[in-house]
């Protein structure tokens, strides 16, 4: 029979002198280390997830152990996190991502037929697909006269750049690779962040502002925000932006759908 006993006072828990313990990585992170009778170190634990109070306002709760040595001494572990609407602690810093995003826009829109006229545009694709979805209700008057519609474009430019159009059509090139960029970052937050759904056109900010490909107009997504802490006590907001190639000086979001933000 062990003949060490406790002789701390049996209604309080003493805090050890190695306490409390803080350490500032991916989260700011304190320790409490206190000891005492091992009932009244199992009865004073708390739940993870639990917020704090006093000088732990600010803090909540990730784990919780209490370790029994010989004469019936506890010691108790409490582990916080900085969490929660009190929370003064700096935040972590979000990673961040520059992808190439395939666009793969349609055949017509390459800067190759650029200067082929929307009316020309449609006699090609017309004459192209009216000949690949041949069904019974099609005659064979109907697939000569867009065949011949499309041969009797006067301009030689219009009429070249036509035909290149819709030789490309029969043989399947309806689209061509064309590459731009998805940029997101993480942002943190003590207090649940305010949700965009996007839909608009700006510059993006974040850790690579001001260092983004050249020549890309940039549309925001829809954020997507998900718990980071336990409890709600702290949130993360991924914020993500599609770049797209700007043409000859043209952006490549329509203004009249996807508005400035």
């Amino acid at each position: 029979m062990s003949l060490v006993k406790w002789i701390g006072p049996t209604n309080a828990l003493v805090l050890s002198p190695k306490s409390p313990k803080f350490v500032n990585s991916d989260r700011v992170r304190a320790t409490d280390i206190y000891m005492g009778l091992q009932s009244l170190c199992a009865a004073s634990m708390l739940p993870r997830g639990t917020f704090g109070s006093g000088m732990r306002a600010g803090w909540v709760v990730n784990q919780c152990t209490v370790e029994t040595d010989r004469g019936n001494v506890g010691t108790l572990t409490i582990e916080w996190e900085a969490g929660g609407a009190a929370a003064i602690q700096p935040l972590p810093i979000g990673d961040f991502s520059c992808q190439p995003q395939e666009l793969y826009p349609k055949v017509e829109r390459n800067g190759y037929f650029s200067a082929l006229l929307p009316d020309n545009i449609k006699l090609a694709t017309t004459a192209a697909y009216a000949i690949t979805m041949v069904d019974l209700t099609t005659t064979a008057a109907s697939l000569d006269q867009a065949v011949v519609r499309l041969n009797s474009i006067a301009d030689p430019v219009q009429l070249a750049l036509a035909q290149s159009l819709y030789q490309k059509l029969l043989r399947g090139e309806e689209t061509f690779y064309l590459a731009g960029w998805r940029y997101s970052f993480e942002l943190f937050s003590y207090n649940a962040p305010l949700a965009s759904n996007g839909g608009f056109t700006g510059t993006p900010g974040g850790p690579l502002a001001g260092s983004l490909p050249g020549n890309v107009s940039w549309l925001r997504l829809a954020d997507h925000i998900m718990p980071a802490g336990v409890n709600g006590s702290m949130f993360k907001n991924t914020i993500t932006w599609l770049g797209g190639p700007v043409n000859d000086g043209v952006g490549y979001w329509d203004p009249d759908l996807y508005p400035a933000g």
